[in-house]
């Protein structure tokens, strides 16, 4: 519970420093009381949360035990990757699961989603016309498997290769030599 506390009291602003762990539990404790009888609440968002260590999700079950009364005094929100749902189901967690009282999964966008999600990205960046081919499109939706993270790194790189080349239209043959170089000479290659 230590070194998440310390970057739990750093986000808050709270002192940390050469406090034993036992301190820091007692001054965070004592900071989520000060703002219950404020009447405001702590949220804590955890963002990349599929990251987290079983024991610093257990560290984060344990904060969320701090009660007044019947009202928690920390409430927490996780945001992560589809591999937080295979996390947070290791046998292990149970009671950390336990605990969830609202969970939402955004699955997947699909293809014709993948098209809109590239379009908006692009007039939000001040395009007007359509750049990416249908054909595009749909390969990219395919080996990205619909996770925006992984639209966004291609679409990075296959707009960095068209700008290079002077295209004035990504297609699938671009798409799929982003691709094959992303494989020969990349670093997860």
């Amino acid at each position: 519970i230590a070194d998440l506390l310390q970057w739990i009291m750093m986000s808050f602003g709270l002192p940390y420093d050469g406090m034993s762990s036992v301190a820091r539990y007692d001054a965070f404790q004592q900071f989520l009381i000060k703002e219950y009888g404020a009447g405001r609440r702590v949220l804590l968002i955890v963002d990349e949360a599929q990251n987290l260590s079983v024991n610093a999700l257990e560290s984060l079950r344990m904060l969320s035990n701090i009660n007044a009364d019947k009202d928690q005094l920390l409430q927490v929100i996780l945001v992560g990757q589809p591999q937080l749902r295979t996390l947070i189901k290791r046998p292990e967690l149970k009671q950390f699961a336990q605990r969830i009282a609202s969970d939402f999964f955004i699955p997947p966008l699909s293809t014709q989603e993948v098209a809109l999600y590239i379009d908006h990205r692009l007039t939000v960046a001040g395009r007007k016309e359509r750049l990416f081919t249908a054909k595009a499109v749909a390969r990219i939706a395919e080996v990205t498997q619909g996770i925006p993270r992984s639209i966004n790194i291609l679409c990075d790189m296959l707009l960095v290769y068209a700008f290079a080349s002077e295209l004035q239209e990504i297609d699938v043959t671009l798409v799929d030599e982003v691709l094959k170089d992303r494989r020969d000479y990349g670093l997860f290659s």
